[in-house]
């Protein structure tokens, strides 16, 4: 059955950079065609779309905004996230990246793609993302958004930092380590699956704690409900150099006695064709599950991926 059709499109780019230019004037041409109502995020068009009538902020964008068409790579959708989170504005992306894992739709059938999207036949999927603080003897200095992830790093050495981290005002762990990544599930094939974290489905209302390179092979990875709130305490005396990174694209330098504090944040609508499944994208993306050289067989509607 159809879903809502969409009546006033967003158009956030890749940051400014004029190779997605063509394809940005390609979904303004089909949007102009179908008579669909757009506006640019002025911020990220390249320089020959900064002028053009309907390009503004994202916050002068108008309220009847209800879908936003992501041109970019996984990095910019992750950016149109925590932009768009407050807003509760779903996101669809068209791949003008490398890996495509979030941005799915390919730039040569994109006109083919959002047609159909637009007349309301596609696939709907709820991401849980972060509301990350930094507070220091309870005062809050600093808040984030994270899709997929808050990491804790040494800033400038590969040196081992020390965490202790609490859920529920619990004692949990004291993390001896390079770092710690709190992660979503949708983070989960991100940095956490490289620092050995397990893959969560999307919609699985999860955090994921990873340590990344433990100094005790003890350490493994945790998955918590989303629910709880985890809150990651530096030791006062070896607080130097380290940083607090959202997404990979932003960062804040921490101080003696800051800790991170992590809570269950908005919902993010995902917008996918209407034949996209999660553990198909798994075995395309990341050749994970592939058989290789045996088959199986498998009877009609055997396979629920």
């Amino acid at each position: 059955m159809p879903q809502p059709v969409f009546k006033h499109i967003g158009i956030i780019g890749k940051y400014r950079l004029h190779d997605v230019e063509d394809t940005i004037r390609r979904v303004i041409a089909l949007l102009d065609d179908q008579h669909i109502a757009y506006s640019l995020d002025q911020h990220t068009m390249p320089e020959a779309l900064q002028d053009h009538p309907r390009s503004m902020s994202i916050s002068a964008w108008p309220d009847e905004v209800d879908l936003c068409v992501v041109i970019g790579g996984d990095g910019t959708f992750l950016y149109a996230g925590r932009m768009l989170l407050e807003h509760q504005i779903p996101l669809v992306g068209i791949n003008a990246g490398h890996l495509g894992f979030l941005a799915d739709i390919p730039g040569a059938t994109l006109e083919q793609e959002l047609s159909t999207i637009f007349e309301g036949h596609y696939c709907s999927e709820i991401r849980h993302t972060l509301h990350v603080s930094v507070e220091n003897d309870g005062v809050c200095q600093a808040t984030f958004y994270a899709v997929n992830d808050a990491v804790i790093h040494k800033r400038n050495m590969a040196r081992m930092i020390d965490l202790e981290v609490y859920t529920r005002e619990r004692f949990l762990a004291h993390y001896r380590a390079d770092g710690l990544i709190i992660a979503t599930p949708t983070g989960s094939t991100a940095y956490a699956l490289s620092a050995g974290g397990p893959i969560v489905e999307p919609s699985l209302p999860a955090t994921l704690l990873v340590p990344i390179c433990p100094h005790t092979l003890m350490q493994r990875p945790v998955v918590l409900d989303a629910q709880r709130v985890i809150r990651a305490c530096l030791n006062r005396e070896r607080f130097k150099d380290v940083q607090l990174t959202i997404d990979g694209q932003e960062e804040y330098i921490m101080q003696a006695g800051d800790q991170v504090v992590v809570r269950q944040a908005q919902e993010l609508n995902v917008i996918h064709p209407a034949q996209y499944k999660f553990q198909q994208r798994l075995r395309e993306k990341f050749h994970w599950g592939v058989a290789g050289e045996i088959s199986y067989d498998r009877s009609p509607g055997s396979d629920d991926a």
